[in-house]
């Protein structure tokens, strides 16, 4: 599916005008694609689920990290896998899984029921939020798919049993606790969009409003990690900077940015909360090192108390959103921050892979951002590939390699994938300039490497596109200047018939309305 009908072949702009690493994209999608046919031959002997060390699919690793990462892998590598295996692995694990509602649990799969005698209503949501969170991003990047209907469940499930009452929001909430609220919340937003749905919305709504009216302004100007809406204050009043609470500040961005699009009266609502979300950030969080810690909590009278031993591992992802908030306010502050910050941030070295997509994201406005991703993708392509029981690690590689592959290709794939075919793009003054260097002749497809929404741009992060209107008319350019062919949008949008003997470099230009030459389907040489 094409929200809105529109594609995006999107590009990092700078990496054209600023350099980049010599390492090629090839050879990262060849690495990645390695991994994926490694864990394909894991596949458990009577179903299609994936065994980890333990002989077991687990929800918050397994599920939530690992299969997003080989997914998304196969969208680019090996589509047979991705409709195939991987497909069934989804089907099984919706069948196998479930516990609670369509909710999963861990799976022991050498005796073929669950790890637990007992389930755990609690975590089982928490891993829940954590498994929706990690088909966000399948669906982000590959737009409405099988994936997508699993977390669309997911998360009608979730607000179907709802039961939270704040007192501030329309309706309940499906937890009071931040490690289901923040996932929840960051993919609400991308499901309004590709189910053009609007209760979606009323969904995250009922979440900007407890936490933007109610919870943010009593607690310091943090999210907790629980509330107690009955008696009005902190369970627990930390915000932990992990995958969660991050995940939070991003949601809560995204559905800032829906209400700015529709303006609406929440926006002026919500604004004032996150600018003192993001004061409270910079001014209490930020370690001299240009890291934030990953604990704070409010003490309550107006002061904070700050857990000095440990870093947040999400940083940029943090600056990020700092910086997307400051576009969408209008308010520069957050966008000369952002960038300050990053200008001064030197990553952890044991968090290279974990930094590099949104590196990447950060290289549109940073010239840091830059040199820090030619130097990380250089010290990535050296690095051996992570052990087989390591699924945190993996999908950290994984996701390295396919962001370093998507900022190489300003966003265009060749289908199918093929380790003798190079795909390097760039967005250029005259249109988008594709280069593809083949080893033999190649058929197929140049398509874009995601159908996603414009809406939930923090969750890849790309903010500067190429587009593709259906009603639009192109035209290519070959680099020999040979002639020119015409294609209606429309077509282009799923993708560019290729048929080719050689090399072949061309240029896409949006061509002014008016009469023209014949439209052509394919491209050859």
């Amino acid at each position: 599916m094409i929200s809105r009908r529109r594609l995006f072949l999107v590009s990092i702009v700078t990496c054209c005008h600023l350099g980049v690493s010599h390492v090629e994209a090839q050879t990262f999608l060849d690495n990645a694609n390695e991994i994926l046919d490694q864990w394909a031959g894991r596949k458990d002997d009577t179903t299609s689920l994936l065994s980890n060390h333990d002989q077991a699919w687990t929800i918050r690793t397994t599920a939530s990290q690992l299969f997003p990462a080989l997914v998304l892998t196969s969208w680019f590598t090996n589509l047979n896998l991705h409709n195939g295996l991987l497909l069934e692995t989804l089907r099984d694990e919706q069948k196998l899984t479930a516990r609670l509602s369509v909710f999963p649990d861990d799976y022991d799969l050498r005796n073929d029921r669950f790890v637990r005698s007992s389930r755990n209503p609690a975590e089982i949501l928490i891993n829940a939020a954590a498994y929706a969170d990690g088909l966000s991003r399948i669906s982000s990047v590959i737009g409405h798919s099988p994936w997508t209907n699993r977390l669309q469940g997911i998360v009608d499930a979730l607000f179907l049993q709802a039961d939270v009452t704040t007192g501030y929001s329309e309706g309940p909430l499906p937890s009071n606790d931040l490690r289901v609220i923040g996932r929840v919340l960051k993919t609400l937003p991308l499901l309004s969009e590709q189910f053009d749905d609007e209760g979606y919305l009323y969904y995250a709504r009922r979440i900007g409003d407890a936490y933007c009216v109610g919870v943010m302004p009593k607690n310091g100007g943090l999210p907790a990690e629980r509330w107690d809406y009955d008696a009005d204050r902190a369970k627990a009043a930390s915000l932990i900077l992990d995958q969660d609470g991050v995940s939070f500040i991003e949601g809560l961005i995204s559905l800032y940015s829906a209400e700015i699009r529709e303006s609406t009266a929440r926006a002026d609502v919500y604004r004032p909360t996150l600018s003192a979300m993001f004061d409270v950030l910079f001014k209490q969080g930020l370690k001299d090192n240009g890291r934030f810690y990953r604990r704070i909590q409010p003490d309550g009278r107006g002061g904070y108390s700050i857990d000095r031993k440990r870093e947040s591992p999400h940083t940029v992802r943090i600056l990020l959103a700092a910086h997307r908030y400051g576009q969408l306010s209008g308010n520069a502050t957050y966008l000369e921050r952002a960038v300050t910050e990053l200008s001064r941030y030197t990553p952890d070295p044991d968090g290279a892979l974990r930094d590099l997509p949104s590196l990447v994201s950060a290289m549109a406005f940073s010239r840091r951002a830059v040199t820090l991703v030619d130097s990380i993708a250089t010290r990535v392509n050296e690095l051996p590939q992570p052990p087989g029981d390591e699924e945190e690690t993996t999908a950290e590689y994984l996701n390295a390699m396919l962001a370093w592959a998507w900022q190489q290709s300003a966003g265009v794939r060749a289908v199918p994938w093929r380790a003798d075919v190079t795909v390097r793009s760039s967005v250029e003054a005259a249109g988008l300039s594709i280069a593809l260097r083949l080893g033999t002749p190649w058929a197929g497809r140049i398509a874009p490497s995601y159908n996603r929404s414009a809406t939930d741009i923090l969750a890849i992060g790309f903010p500067d596109q190429f587009s593709i209107e259906p009603e639009s008319t192109f035209e290519i350019r070959s680099s020999d200047q040979s002639g020119v062919s015409i294609f209606p949008g429309a077509m282009l949008s799923q993708g560019l018939r290729a048929d080719l003997k050689n090399s072949y470099r061309f240029t896409l230009i949006q061509r002014e309305p008016g009469p023209g030459a014949p439209l052509q389907g394919s491209i050859e040489n």
